[in-house]
This record gives C-alpha cells, structure tokens and sequence, in this order.
C-alpha cells in the first residue's frame, strides 16, 4: 500500500507527454499507409488499360511516393518550425493540404468504383483518414515546433560557432 500513497500522476503525465509527439507521428503515418492501400487501388484502375501486367507495380509506386512525400513533408514543416524557419514550414504544410485537396478526389473516384450505388459509403471514411492525416500534421507542427531545438532527442551536443561538439 505504500507504493500507491508514492503514485504521482503528474509525473505519469509528463512520461506520457515526452512520447505523444512520436503516438502521433506514428498515427499519422498510419493513416498515410490507410490512404496509400485505396491509392494503389485507383491507381491500378488507372494504369490497367496503359501498362497491363505492371499497373499493380505502377499503383504501388506512384502511391507509395504519394504518401512518403506528405510524410516527408511532415517531418520537414516539424522541423522547420522547431528550427525557427517559419516559411519554410508554411510551405511544407501548403504542400501537404495540396496533397490533401488531391487525395480527397482520388478518394471520391475510389468510392464510385468500390460502391457505384453509394459512394459516400466510403468516401466518409476516406475523407475521415486524409483529414486526421492533415489534423495530426497541423497538432505536430503546434507541438514539435514550440519545442527548443535542444530538447529534439536530448543530444548532448552543442552547437558553437556552427560547429556541434559533445557537451
């Protein structure tokens, strides 16, 4: 019983803070995953007439770049911001909300080919994915990037005159 009395819930939520920017890193990445897989298929519609046995390896491709640019551009607008390059990072979130823009009508021809009677069926879903891809992009950009440079994976380097060297 002693051990219960020793329990401090605020240090559990401090522990549990160091790690949500990495929970949600790892569910925005989920969810790019979710929308490349309904990607590949449109894509694979869209390449069978063109490139007939390769369309599947096309599809996986183009989706594949698709959504490892969005991530890309997630960790660089984090980055940038934490660096303090505001326009940077702006830029790396209009890129990203531009790839939404394309995925959510690539979402509504999937819908039409998975559901021609009821697409909204699962363009919702589809929509609900690319959106909270987009929302925990805009809530890491907020919590990464008011974070000091320093506290970034507690390095025990400084940086002095340009040049990092071990503290």
């Amino acid at each position: 019983m002693a051990n219960l009395n020793e329990f401090d819930a605020n240090r559990v939520m401090v522990e549990f803070s160091k790690i949500a920017p990495f929970a949600l890193i790892l569910c925005a990445l989920l969810s790019f995953i979710a929308v490349g897989v309904f990607c590949v298929d449109y894509y694979e519609a869209l390449f069978n007439e063109r490139f007939k046995e390769y369309s599947t390896s096309m599809a996986v491709m183009v989706a594949i770049i698709q959504e490892l640019v969005r991530f890309g551009l997630l960790i660089a607008s984090i980055r940038d911001f934490s660096d303090k390059k505001p326009f940077n990072g702006w830029l790396g979130l209009l890129g990203s909300i531009g790839l939404v823009f394309h995925d959510i009508s690539i979402c509504k021809d999937v819908a039409l080919i998975w559901s021609p009677e009821n697409p909204s069926l699962y363009s919702d879903i589809f929509i609900f994915l690319i959106l909270i891809g987009l929302l925990l992009e805009i809530r890491l950009v907020l919590t990464v990037g008011k974070m000091k440079t320093a506290d970034l994976g507690k390095s025990k380097k400084e940086k002095s005159n340009g040049v990092y060297q071990n503290a």
